[in-house]
């Protein structure tokens, strides 16, 4: 059993619903190829760094090492696959805004439960205000329709969302902005041999895993050198 987040960020995941996303189709076609039989458990984001000790699981998606090196308050080792896909971590804004200066950017929209890294002393300092909601369409919408500044969220994520309300409004990653490049991962601590299995199973069905992306709308990031940074 693999506990995930119970919230939409598809294309990468979407388990709350009966929708299937690229993680699913995955971690299905890992399942079936060597011989496992695969569930997942929707579970609460806010109670994240406590999946893999409270809750009867086998796996966690989506992981990061620097995630749990900040929350591994049990202090037992979790063992982490290589990235199932990489990232950008950045700020969506409406294309005439993409040279804006950081002073531009009043409130920033993320996902609930959602960690702002790249705007965490800004909100401390009172210089933005942060809004959250649970759906990346509402947060998209609010983008677009000029309430919010900037958001928080992968550039895939916002595309579906556009996609979905059938918005034709080009969102683009601030170029005056920080970015960081970091990865999903899968971890464990009861099934480290399943983890090297699966991380021989990305390695050879890489060219699968590329066409599983581009299927999804999910681009290649570049470079390739994985910041494990909480986004």
């Amino acid at each position: 059993m693999i506990g995930v987040e119970d919230l939409s960020y598809y294309p990468y995941y979407d388990f709350a619903s009966n929708n299937t996303s690229f993680s699913k189709v995955i971690f299905d076609r890992f399942a079936q190829e060597n011989g496992h039989q695969i569930s997942y458990l929707p579970l609460p984001i806010k109670q994240f760094p406590k999946w893999l000790y409270e809750e009867n699981i086998d796996f966690k998606f989506p992981d990061n090492v620097r995630w749990q090196q900040r929350n591994n308050e049990h202090h037992l080792p979790i063992y982490f696959s290589d990235e199932v896909v990489a990232m950008t971590a950045g700020t969506l804004v409406l294309a005439k805004n993409k040279d804006k200066d950081p002073d531009f950017f009043k409130t920033i929209g993320i996902i609930a439960g959602f960690f702002p890294t790249l705007w965490a002393k800004k909100i401390e300092q009172g210089k933005v205000k942060l809004y959250e909601d649970s759906s990346s369409k509402i947060l998209v919408k609010h983008l677009v329709n000029g309430l919010l500044d900037g958001l928080d969220i992968d550039l895939a994520v916002a595309n579906a969302g556009l996609q979905s309300l059938q918005i034709q409004q080009p969102l683009v990653v601030s170029e005056k902005l920080p970015k960081q490049i970091f990865a999903y991962q899968i971890s464990t601590v009861k099934y480290p041999e399943i983890i090297e299995q699966f991380n021989q199973w990305l390695v050879k069905r890489r060219e699968y895993v590329e066409s599983v992306k581009a299927q999804f709308g999910i681009l290649t990031i570049e470079p390739r050198q994985v910041n494990n940074q909480n986004p």
